[in-house]
């Protein structure tokens, strides 16, 4: 019981610090959306932001959506976030995700974490 205790601790404390987005993909046109993921990262990378999980080998195992790509974002909060997704930087890469996936994004708030969502 020690063990689950510290890592739940372990848990909270590196999740207090930042604000993650989880992105849902459905992929329209590959080439488009390997260019769309080569071009973009850089702009997360300058805004303070990460990419901590990718995944193109994704099994449903309940729901009906089988996404073709998931990632996981790291941001300090949702104030960066936001700056950056309305950054002229990010802006032409924006246009080039609509048309290359059907993209749904969900941010994930850590209750224990007021700062995320400032």
């Amino acid at each position: 019981m020690r063990h689950i205790d510290m890592a739940h601790t372990y848990i909270l404390r590196m999740s207090r610090a930042m604000t993650h987005y989880l992105v849902l993909a459905l992929i329209i046109d590959a080439e488009l959306f390997a260019r769309y993921i080569q071009g973009h990262i850089p702009t997360i990378i300058k805004f303070g932001g990460k990419v901590t999980f990718r995944s193109v080998n994704n099994t449903t195992i309940h729901g009906s959506q089988n996404w073709d790509a998931i990632a996981l974002q790291e941001w300090p909060d949702t104030a960066t976030f936001e700056q950056w997704w309305n950054s002229e930087e990010y802006r032409p890469w924006a246009e080039i995700r609509d048309k290359a996936a059907a993209i749904t994004i969900v941010r994930c708030d850590n209750p224990a974490n007021p700062r995320a969502q400032r």
